[in-house]
C-alpha cells in the first residue's frame, strides 16, 4: 500500500496541512517546534488508528480552536485500488472515529533510545505498537483491556466499589491473556531477526530478549493460571490499591553480550539496540504481511554513527520503499530524488516554492 496524499486539519500546531507524499522518499525540513514530528504524528494516527507517542488526546487539538482534529490520507494499493482513510477525534464528549484499513508502519524517533535504557512502559509500548501493526484484533484487545484495567482499579481505589472489583476481573483477564499469548508468539521471530541486525552493525556482539510476566514470576499458560495469580495477590491489590498481575506491567529484558542492557550498556549499544529492534520489527512486518510497511524517521539519522546510519539507509533506498523523514535540512539520501516540504510555525510550502528564502 502506497500512500499518495495526508490531509491534517486542527492537529496540535497543523491547522491545514495538505501534502502530497512521493512513493519512495518525503522530506519534511524545519527548525524545532515548527510541526516536523506533529506531521509524522498524523500520518502514523491515521495510517494505524493511534499516536507512537503517549501524551493523552486531548493534547491533539490546538490551543485555540475546537476540541476537535481530523486526519485523512489516500492510499493505493498494489492491485491499483484506491482507499481513503479518516481518523478523527472529537473532545467533548470524546469520540473517535476511524475509517479505512490499516497500513502497516515502522516508526524510529530519537525516543527510541529509551527502549534499552528507559522504563519497562517504554519497551511494552514498542511491543504493542509492533503487535497493533501486525493484528488488528490485538489492537481491539489492547484497547478493552486498558479499559477493564482502568475500570478495576478505580474500585480498588475506591471504598465504596470495593465488591465491584470481581466484575471488572473476567474482561481484564481473557483481554490480558491474548496480549500474553501474542506477546509470547511474537518474541522468538523477533528475537532472531534482531540478533542478526545487532551482529551486523555492532560485528559479532551477542543480543538476548526475554518476556517477563507483569506480576508472575513464571509465564502465565492459562485463564485458570490467571485468575489464580490474581486471587493470589487480591490482598496486597487492596492494601496498593493497583492490580498487580497483567501484561501491563510486563517488561522486555534485553541483554547484550550477557549483561543486562539497562545497567550496563553503553550508549552506542543503546543506540544499536534500538536500531536493531526496529529494522527487526520492519523485516517481521514485511515478511508477515506480504507488503513493505510505510518508514518514518524523526530526526534520527544525525543521531547514528555511520555504519548504523548505512544500514538504515540500506533500506529505504529499496525499490517500492516509501519512506518520510524530518531533518532540519534539504539533502539527499542514496541517491534518491525525494519530495521536499519546508514547514514553519505549523504551515507548509514545497521546497522548490521556498528555495530562494533559505
Amino acid at each position: 500500500m502506497r500512500v499518495e496524499q495526508l490531509d491534517i486539519h486542527q492537529f496540535r500546531n497543523l491547522h491545514d496541512a495538505h501534502l502530497t507524499l512521493s512513493p519512495h522518499l518525503t522530506l519534511v525540513v524545519g527548525h524545532n517546534a515548527q510541526g516536523k514530528t506533529n506531521a509524522l504524528e498524523a500520518l502514523h494516527l491515521v495510517l494505524q488508528g493511534r499516536s507512537f507517542r503517549t501524551s493523552p488526546e486531548h493534547d491533539w487539538f490546538p490551543i485555540t480552536g475546537p476540541d476537535f482534529c481530523a486526519v485523512s490520507a489516500t492510499a493505493t494499493s498494489a492491485t491499483g485500488a484506491i482507499e481513503t482513510i479518516q481518523h478523527r477525534v472529537s473532545g467533548s464528549p470524546r469520540r473517535r472515529i476511524h475509517r479505512g484499513p490499516k497500513i502497516p508502519v515502522v516508526m524510529f524517533s530519537p525516543d527510541d533510545l529509551n527502549l534499552s535504557k528507559g522504563s519497562p512502559s517504554d519497551r511494552r509500548r514498542f511491543l504493542d505498537l509492533t503487535l497493533c501493526a501486525l493484528n488488528p484484533r490485538y489492537d481491539k484487545a489492547l484497547r478493552q483491556y486498558q479499559h477493564a484495567l482502568l475500570q478495576r482499579n478505580r474500585a480498588l481505589k475506591d471504598p465504596r466499589l470495593a465488591g465491584t472489583v470481581e466484575s471488572f476481573t473476567p474482561a481484564m483477564v481473557s483481554q490480558g491473556f491474548y496480549l500474553w499469548q501474542e506477546r509470547a508468539r511474537i518474541l522468538a521471530p523477533l528475537t532472531a531477526r534482531a540478533r542478526l541486525v545487532h551482529e551486523r552493525i555492532t560485528r559479532g556482539d551477542t543480543l538476548a530478549m526475554e518476556l517477563h510476566y507483569g506480576g508472575s514470576p513464571m509465564p502465565i499458560e492459562s485463564l485458570d493460571a490467571y485468575h489464580d495469580a490474581l486471587r493470589e495477590r487480591i490482598a496486597d491489590e487492596r492494601l496498593r490499591m493497583v492490580s498487580l498481575v497483567g501484561p501491563h506491567r510486563d517488561d522486555l529484558e534485553l541483554r547484550v553480550a550477557g549483561r543486562l542492557a539497562t545497567s550496563f550498556a553503553s550508549q552506542g549499544q543503546h543506540r544499536a539496540l534500538a536500531l536493531s529492534l526496529k529494522l527487526a520489527t520492519f523485516d517481521l512486518l514485511k515478511e508477515e504481511l506480504g507488503e513493505s510497511p510505510v518508514i518514518l524517521l524523526d530526526d534520527v539519522l544525525s543521531e547514528l554513527d555511520p555504519p548504523r546510519r548505512q544500514e538504515l539507509l540500506s533500506v529505504i533506498s529499496h525499490d517500492g520503499q516509501q519512506t518520510i523523514i524530518t531533518d532540519t535540512e534539504a539533502r539527499s539520501y542514496q541517491h534518491l530524488d525525494p519530495t521536499i516540504y519546508q514547514v514553519h510555525g505549523g504551515v507548509f510550502h514545497r521546497w522548490d516554492e521556498t528555495r530562494e528564502d533559505t
